[in-house]
């Protein structure tokens, strides 16, 4: 039997716009919006390849840190995309994708260390609430 491999990329979702406080990331939304962006630039082909096994896995409203999990192969059709992702529930966004993994695991680890990472440079200027949100990463093993 043929092994079945995953591919989970770690993306950070920005807003360009200053009412960053009230919004909002919803799976199925951002599922639907990069279903569509595939479809736009890579047709039929590239939609049917990764329709069946696209899904997000992870999404903290807080940190603005997504996982999305595919398959080996059409994977490069999302990492392809991500960048052109502009819109997200009529605002102004930016997706930049920070790690590609083959487990949820090791990209829980890089949550982690990047997390660290951005409190270690701003620990000067952020609150302790703040630290403490920041290094809140929850329900990312419960998979």
């Amino acid at each position: 039997m043929v092994r079945y491999k995953n591919r989970y990329m770690v993306i950070q979702l920005r807003t360009l716009e200053n009412d960053n406080l009230d919004f909002k990331v919803s799976d199925k939304e951002l599922q639907i919006s990069v279903l569509n962006m595939i479809k736009s630039l890579h047709g039929d082909f590239g939609a049917g390849a990764i329709k069946t096994c696209f899904k997000v896995r992870y999404c903290n409203p807080t940190t603005k840190i997504i996982i999305f999990k595919t398959r080996h192969g059409p994977h490069k059709f999302l990492a392809s995309v991500i960048p052109f992702i502009n819109k997200h529930q009529e605002k102004q966004i930016q997706l930049s994708s920070l790690y590609t993994g083959a487990s949820m695991f090791q990209c829980y680890k890089f949550i982690q260390n990047y997390q660290k990472d951005l409190v270690r440079k701003m620990t000067n200027t952020i609150s302790e609430k703040t630290k403490e949100k920041m290094l809140n990463i929850t329900n990312v093993a419960n998979f």
